[in-house]
């Protein structure tokens, strides 16, 4: 349970990062990267609990839009697939969240992520 505490006040420092940069008018994708990086830390069940804890706060509207399907499916993805790379421990989250960027991005908007790299490049840093 203080695990998942912890988790929890991790995430919501995140998210008022996030909206902070946000009204500051830079875009940083803080709360997905903390997601990404639960997935390596926490349970299936502790991490589904913070991935609808982050999507209820990010999106209040009934409908899903597919960038929230994949901010809410790709952490759950990570979870899954954590234990299949041969490599270090510490490699395998940064690659991972270089990859849901990339995928978030191309997911949102295709043409832009291939003509405009800097706020990818900005969330990728």
């Amino acid at each position: 349970m203080l695990k998942l505490s912890a988790g929890l006040a991790v995430l919501f420092i995140a998210l008022a990062l996030q909206f902070w940069f946000a009204s500051a008018g830079i875009s940083l994708d803080l709360s997905f990267a903390a997601l990404i990086c639960f997935a390596f830390i926490f349970d299936v069940w502790e991490l589904l609990a913070l991935v609808l804890v982050a999507v209820f706060i990010i999106n209040w509207k009934p409908a899903p839009s597919p960038e929230i399907l994949v901010f809410a499916l790709f952490p759950v993805a990570a979870y899954f697939s954590r234990g299949i790379s041969r490599w270090q421990s510490w490699v395998e989250p940064p690659l991972a969240i270089l990859l849901g960027f990339v995928v978030l991005y191309i997911v949102a908007a295709p043409a832009t992520f291939l003509s405009y790299w800097q706020p990818f490049l900005l969330d990728a840093a």
